[in-house]
């Protein structure tokens, strides 16, 4: 339900496989989201949850963040991750 137009996405999780590893080394993220990524292709993904893979990666045109502020153990931290569009 993304719409094709969408420059910023902003999800809850991550998309499969892109800054959402766990300390186990399994990838928890979207597999749906990860799917629509080829169509909407946004130029900024901004999401957290998976607390265990925080940062930046640029891919294919998109920049991903996860801006979980917590570790993986809840405790605050990660700096705040600022993108200029």
């Amino acid at each position: 339900m993304i719409p094709d137009d969408t420059d910023v996405l902003i999800t809850h999780g991550p998309p499969y496989g892109i800054l959402d590893g766990v300390y186990s080394g399994d990838h928890v993220g979207c597999e749906d989201l990860l799917a629509a990524l080829p169509r909407v292709m946004p130029k900024l993904h901004v999401f957290g949850h998976i607390h265990e893979d925080y940062g930046v990666l640029t891919q294919n045109g998109t920049v991903f963040v996860n801006a979980a502020i917590c570790d993986g153990q809840y405790r605050p931290v990660n700096d705040p991750i600022v993108i200029d569009l």
